[in-house]
């Protein structure tokens, strides 16, 4: 990142490049106040340490205590959660997942994270990640939008079942949701009932428009 380009960041939306996703259709890369933002017009996919609802939800669990050698991102975008937890020194492992082979390149031309080189990127499909992996993870986090929406597929309990299976003993995991309207509202509503039958005493919280689903395998 260029200095003069983040200094003109805290004035204005620094605009880098404009790419066509698959699934996303036209995202854009930013810098907005010092921090490479990944965006479609309707959703931030990344903002680096302003990415606040995952770092609302990192704190509420007290991540950066937590022991977590390895880390799962499904819906890596540019990698803001890598950014939120590079004061954790446990992390040896993060694997990182996402559909989009567009998005991963983006991730490894503009992360910046010092964990960076603990990253092993896989471009798959969540479902079949999911259901095809055998190691299980300290740490999981499921950050997959297609635009604003978390597709069917994901809310479904086959899926959250076959997610729970890569949960290390005492792992936490964060499914994120947007909640910023109405719909979005009532669908979470719908959705907590299926989440905690299968992850039961898990809890929710509320962060900057999105609601996070939390579990830890006790």
């Amino acid at each position: 990142m260029k200095t003069i380009h983040k200094i003109l960041s805290y004035i204005i939306d620094y605009p880098l490049e404009k790419v066509d996703s698959q699934f996303s259709g036209n995202v854009e890369v930013s810098i907005h106040r010092g921090e490479y933002k990944l965006s479609t017009k309707n959703v931030i996919y990344s903002f680096g340490k302003n990415y606040t609802s995952f770092e609302t939800a990192l704190e509420a669990i007290e991540a950066q205590k937590q022991n977590i050698p390895s880390v799962l991102v499904i819906g890596f975008g540019l990698g803001s959660v890598v950014d939120l937890l590079e004061s954790n020194k446990s992390i040896q492992q993060i694997t990182a997942v996402d559909a989009d082979v567009v998005i991963l390149d983006l991730a490894k031309k503009y992360s910046k994270a010092k964990l960076k080189n603990k990253v092993t990127y896989c471009c798959s499909d969540a479902m079949d990640f999911v259901k095809n992996e055998s190691q299980q993870y300290h740490l999981i986090l499921f950050d997959v939008f297609i635009d604003d929406e978390t597709p069917i597929d994901f809310m479904q309990e086959d899926f959250l079942n076959a997610l729970k299976n890569l949960a290390a003993k005492e792992a936490y995991l964060l499914f994120s949701k947007i909640n910023d309207s109405q719909k979005n509202r009532i669908e979470n509503m719908q959705f907590e009932k299926k989440f905690s039958a299968v992850f039961p005493n898990s809890f929710s919280i509320d962060a900057n428009g999105n609601k996070l689903f939390a579990w830890q395998n006790k």
